[in-house]
């Protein structure tokens, strides 16, 4: 029994070294400088359009549509190219895309351009995303995985507190200085990483195929039936930036303050991530607490429906949020789970296929309700719709994470 102590205190020990071993410093500054780089130019984005340039929102919704399509739907491709050509290569690669596009934003002038533009920063995502959470894997020994995420959450998180003040106050310049400034920092981060990551080359010439590596996904029932499952989980997690607005219009005095909102839940996250994940995985199996926080998204959505003034409408924010403090890094520790150590790019990839049709349907599909309740504000039915199908398809969801726990590979 005391052997098995000092073996689990050496366990736990040696993965809180290698937390901080140097290459995982360099990703935790690339994730920060990434986070900050994009979180101060992307949201000025739809303000810059629609206020400065005049467009329409059909027009501007459209144009920012174009990055988001773009990184979700050729992540597999790039997951796939990154375990091919190694994970350094992949995340330079994909900064310097999104410098070339950061940049071009600030250099055109017509839809056509800043299209381009979109395109190319979504690509660039595309690239270094799947490769940079794989990096994570290479780069963490298995003892280690879920805090990593939560890690990368928390500075992530961090990034979308410092990002929008920053962009905030050189907006007062110009725009140009805003797109340059952003380009300016992921090309900062671009040397860094050429600098001082490790190579991480891929472990076989074969490795990166892509009809093997699609073969093998496709023949994992559990990876499959799992990606199902995440797509829901999606679908709740995308709410935050839709739900809450919609609240707010009557909740609120003024709903520009709604920024107020999402700081403190982002404050909230960074402040209790890494201690809660730890104390969660210290005691439960991934599938379970994963299905917790899916249940916990249900709930701080449920409790939006009653969210008539800011104190309540900043509790339902928090529940939302200590939802995505679990759910977040969870999955990402499971989808690493399926995967060996010749192809996690690829799996990540494959997973955001799955995320980007949860995204859409949950935005699609809780956007109708919404509309029904707002058009048919007489009927108590149609008001508590939306708010009661986000907890049923939580209750769900929770029920099928627990079900397919057998056939994780935990």
């Amino acid at each position: 029994m005391h052997n098995d102590l000092q073996t689990k205190q050496g366990t736990r020990q040696a993965a809180e070294q290698s937390l901080f071993a140097p290459a995982l410093l360099v990703m935790y500054a690339d994730t920060f400088m990434i986070a900050v780089g994009f979180f101060m130019f992307v949201p000025i984005l739809g303000y810059y359009f629609i206020n400065e340039l005049g467009w329409s929102a059909a027009l501007s919704g459209g144009v920012l549509a174009i990055s988001g399509v773009t990184q979700q739907g050729f992540k597999f491709l790039c997951g796939v190219f990154a375990d091919r050509i190694g994970y350094k290569r992949a995340i330079l690669l994909g900064l310097v895309t999104r410098v070339a596009g950061f940049a071009l934003y600030g250099a055109v002038s017509d839809p056509a351009g800043y299209a381009a533009a979109a395109f190319l920063s979504g690509l660039g995502g595309a690239l270094f995303h799947p490769a940079s959470y794989a990096a994570y894997v290479r780069l963490t020994g298995p003892a280690g995985k879920s805090r990593i995420f939560a890690i990368r959450e928390m500075l992530s998180n961090t990034g979308f507190i410092v990002g929008p003040i920053v962009g905030m106050y050189l907006l007062g310049f110009n725009f140009r200085t805003v797109s340059f400034t952003a380009a300016g920092l992921f090309a900062a981060t671009a040397v860094l990483s050429w600098l001082l990551l490790p190579a991480m080359e891929r472990r076989s010439s074969v490795d990166g195929a892509l009809l093997r590596v699609l073969r093998r996904i496709i023949r994992d029932r559990t990876f499959l039936l799992f990606n199902g499952l995440q797509m829901g989980v999606w679908a709740l997690n995308s709410q935050l930036y839709l739900a809450v607005p919609v609240q707010a219009e009557s909740a609120l005095s003024d709903p520009a303050s709604i920024v107020y909102l999402y700081t403190a839940g982002a404050v909230f996250m960074v402040l209790f991530q890494l201690p809660l994940i730890r104390l969660l995985n210290e005691r439960c199996p991934s599938n379970r607490i994963l299905a917790c926080g899916t249940l916990i998204l249900g709930i701080g959505l449920f409790s939006l429906g009653f969210a008539t003034s800011g104190p309540l409408l900043l509790l339902s924010v928090l529940i939302f949020m200590l939802g995505q403090m679990i759910v977040v890094p969870t999955l990402n520790q499971i989808i690493s789970d399926f995967a060996d150590e010749r192809d996690f790019a690829s799996y990540f990839g494959f997973s955001g296929i799955g995320l980007a049709i949860g995204g859409f349907l949950g935005s699609s599909g809780a956007g109708y309700l919404y509309d029904l309740a707002s058009q048919h504000p007489e009927h108590p039915f149609f008001a508590w719709l939306p708010w009661a199908a986000h907890l049923l398809l939580a209750a769900l969801l929770f029920g099928g994470l627990l079900a397919i726990g057998k056939r994780i590979r935990a």
